[in-house]
């Protein structure tokens, strides 16, 4: 596994809550889980709607968050 390769700067700020948001959607990113979700679930003929993917992405952080 590759270490992240975010740099922080020095801060006074308390952190927040969404900290854990940047571990899941890295680890989504690593996993090629976007790719792997469109492979699986078939495009909509409507020229409106959300890929799957995009979906799903969405729900996965929004349940981490909370």
């Amino acid at each position: 596994m590759k270490i992240l390769n975010y740099k922080l700067s020095s801060t006074n700020e308390l952190l927040t809550a969404r900290i854990g948001l940047l571990a899941t959607a890295h680890t989504i990113n690593t996993l090629s889980l976007s790719n792997t979700i469109d492979q699986h679930f078939p495009a909509l003929g409507s020229n409106c709607a959300l890929k799957a993917s995009t979906f799903i992405n969405t729900l996965i952080l929004s349940q981490h968050e909370g």
